[in-house]
């Protein structure tokens, strides 16, 4: 009997995969463990093992396509079983070609023929999946005509979520103007077309046609321009989209104070010194930063929570993500309970954590959940910088290089000392200046008194 494989469920916070490329095709004979496709989430890329032996009867699905968890996406079997039922709704596999009519056939009658649909069909009036609702009801945006890939022209989440990367967003208040039935603009006069709720209701006016220019001759023959299109991939799209979204939805402002790490640097030389004897072999400053955010974190629980539909929620649970630079762009992995971990455990398991996420191989459900993010770009020489908070957090810190200062010392004299550079970005609609300076004070006296964090656990 014909058996499915189906899309694994890749961490308990997927509900959907890319299946971006088949290592199998049709007619080939597989085993049980033996790797059949790659996929990949927002956030990693996996390869899926068989579950089942035989010859692959079909595939279901196409390279690229977005696929439910727990789906069939190919069936396996022995040649000629029968395996329709296993096909998933809406799923073309590959059938026999009809034979061709023969000339002594008697010819069918003539069927009136309709007239063709047109290539892109209005939102309203084509049929929208439950979950292409869903998106388009938590994702408030100028919805274009669309042209649905499901079955029978179905507008599927896929559809909707592409247009939203494109499409200009709608504020809350025109969201909720949309709903009462007024009429929404192209775009609107807000940061990247935004509609506002004074553009409700407006017609975008055309562009003035402008007199076309009559060229110039170039002095001489222009070099040509070759241009290379490098298409974004599946992660790309939704680092864009979730970037633009964070900044069209808060209020963000940052803060820049600075550290004296003299003491923290000569503290690392001496753990250093130690080699693995106090398992701090490869501690570094970035490592010692985030051990103090966390400690400031558990002093100012007004940082460590989210914002979403005018509802603030704190953790008691520190949770606390940290940006990596990888092959596939940008991963934040999250130390979940991170308050309970050592200096030692800690940076263990950053280390870890790191390494999958650069190889791909990071469960999905490590790259979710944070309440605070820390970006580190000081090993890229950067001094300070505005990072974007990841929404629905409330703030990220930015970490940068270590600058080397004069300072006037007690006895009036100038010695130079390491400062550290930090940003905090926090939305506005939530913390005030104030409280975010408190934090940067709090997290400047753990830095410069690091051995006393180390002793009070």
């Amino acid at each position: 009997m014909a058996t499915g494989i189906v899309m694994p469920k890749a961490g308990n916070s997927v509900e959907e995969c890319i299946l971006s490329k088949w290592r199998i095709k049709v007619g080939d004979k597989i085993s049980t463990g033996q790797m059949i496709a790659d996929i990949e989430t927002d956030k990693s890329a996996i390869e899926v093992e068989a579950t089942a032996e035989g010859t692959v009867l079909a595939l279901f699905c196409n390279e690229g396509d977005l696929i439910p968890v727990l789906t069939n996406i190919c069936a396996v079997g022995n040649p000629g079983e029968d395996f329709a039922a296993l096909a998933p709704n809406g799923a073309k596999s590959e059938k026999k070609a009809e034979p061709a009519p023969t000339a002594e056939a008697s010819p069918a009658p003539a069927a009136t023929v309709a007239p063709a649909a047109p290539a892109v069909a209005a939102v309203d009036n084509a049929p929208m999946s439950p979950r292409a609702r869903k998106f388009v009801a938590e994702h408030p945006f100028v919805v274009p005509a669309l042209q649905g890939s499901g079955a029978q022209g179905r507008i599927i989440e896929k559809d909707v979520a592409a247009a939203w990367q494109q499409a200009p967003r709608l504020s809350p208040t025109a969201a909720a103007l949309q709903a009462e039935g007024v009429q929404t603009p192209a775009s609107g006069s807000g940061v990247g077309g935004m509609v506002l709720s004074s553009d409700m209701g407006k017609t975008a006016p055309a562009a003035a046609a402008k007199p076309a220019a009559a060229p110039a001759a170039p002095a001489s023959a222009p070099v040509a321009d070759q241009i290379t299109e490098k298409p974004f991939s599946h992660i790309r799209k939704i680092i864009a989209g979730r970037l633009q979204e964070s900044l069209a939805t808060m209020a963000q402002y940052t803060l820049c104070a600075e550290a004296d790490v003299s003491g923290l640097l000569s503290l690392r030389s001496r753990i250093k010194e130690q080699g693995e004897k106090l398992g701090l072999a490869n501690i570094n400053i970035g490592d010692m930063i985030m051990f103090a955010v966390i400690k400031a974190m558990q002093k100012h629980p007004e940082m460590n929570g989210e914002f979403a539909n005018n509802v603030v929620k704190l953790h008691s649970a520190v949770n606390i993500g940290f940006a990596c630079d990888t092959p596939r762009g940008l991963m934040v992995p999250v130390l979940h309970n991170a308050q309970q971990m050592t200096l030692g455990q800690m940076c263990k398991t950053v280390k870890s954590m790191a390494k999958q996420a650069n190889d791909g191989n990071l469960s999905p459900d490590l790259l979710a959940g944070a309440t605070f993010t820390v970006s580190n770009l000081g090993a890229f020489g950067i001094t300070t910088f505005t990072p974007v908070i990841s929404a629905p957090q409330l703030a990220i810190l930015g970490v940068g290089k270590t600058l080397l200062r004069p300072v006037r010392g007690k006895s009036g004299d100038i010695e130079y000392r390491d400062y550290i550079q930090l940003s905090l970005t926090m939305n506005h609609m939530v913390i005030d200046g104030a409280p975010g300076a408190r934090f940067l004070q709090t997290l400047k006296d753990l830095i410069e008194n690091f051995e006393l964090v180390c002793i009070a656990g």
